[in-house]
C-alpha cells in the first residue's frame, strides 16, 4: 500500500549530469582527455572526410 509520503517521492525529479555517472579513473575519462573532440567536431562540421 502506498503512504502518502511515497507519492510525494514519486513526483520529485532529480538532476544529474553524466559526469556524475562516470567514475573519474574510467577508459572514456581517459579517452576523453586523449582526443580532441572540439577539432574533432569543427571536421564534421566543415564536411571534411577523415580517411
Amino acid at each position: 500500500m502506498l503512504s502518502k509520503h511515497d507519492s510525494i517521492q514519486r513526483d520529485q525529479l532529480e538532476m544529474i549530469t553524466l559526469d556524475q555517472l562516470v567514475p573519474p579513473n574510467h577508459l572514456v575519462r581517459k579517452l576523453e582527455a586523449a582526443i580532441n573532440l572540439k577539432k574533432m567536431a569543427n571536421w564534421t562540421w566543415r564536411g571534411l572526410k577523415i580517411a
